[in-house]
């Protein structure tokens, strides 16, 4: 019972973390290129209010730090269970909280800063270049935290 429990879980860790993942692909990717087109001004105000959107979109919270949830609830099931893809559920657990630890550590005090700093061009361009410097590692800790994740829900 807790082999099918675990695949059950483990398949919806995968699929949140690829989720995830790739919400914070389309940041690094262009998003946060497009905003820096528009200038400092005017994407310091679209990013201040993504980042609001953001913190009361109860769909991104819930999609976001839920697969932060379902990899910690992964990770314990593997720790206790003998099977084939156990190290693969562990390092994809590790990996799935990774993201969600870079997002509250590093990207959250950046946007706080960024909503209590002036205007300015030097103001967005230290922002975007560490905001997206970490959104670069939780995007690819997600991500790789999928592909763990599916090789381990593969070899049970």
């Amino acid at each position: 019972m807790m082999t099918s429990t675990l695949t059950v879980v483990s398949s919806a860790s995968a699929l949140a973390s690829a989720a995830a993942g790739g919400m914070m692909f389309v940041f690094s990717t262009f998003v946060m290129g497009g905003l820096d087109r528009a200038g400092p001004q005017d994407a310091i105000a679209a990013m201040r209010g993504i980042n609001a959107a953001a913190q009361t979109s109860a769909t991104f919270l819930l999609a976001y730090f839920g697969a932060a949830l379902l990899a910690i609830a992964m990770g314990v099931m593997a720790a206790v269970v003998s099977s084939p893809g156990r190290g693969w559920l562990l390092a994809g657990a590790v990996l799935g909280v990774a993201g969600a630890v870079v997002t509250v550590a590093a990207n959250v005090p950046l946007n706080d800063g960024l909503d209590a700093a002036l205007a300015t061009p030097d103001v967005w361009q230290a922002y975007l270049t560490g905001w997206t410097s970490w959104n670069h590692v939780r995007t690819v800790t997600s991500l790789v935290a999928a592909a763990l994740t599916m090789i381990g829900v593969v070899r049970q």
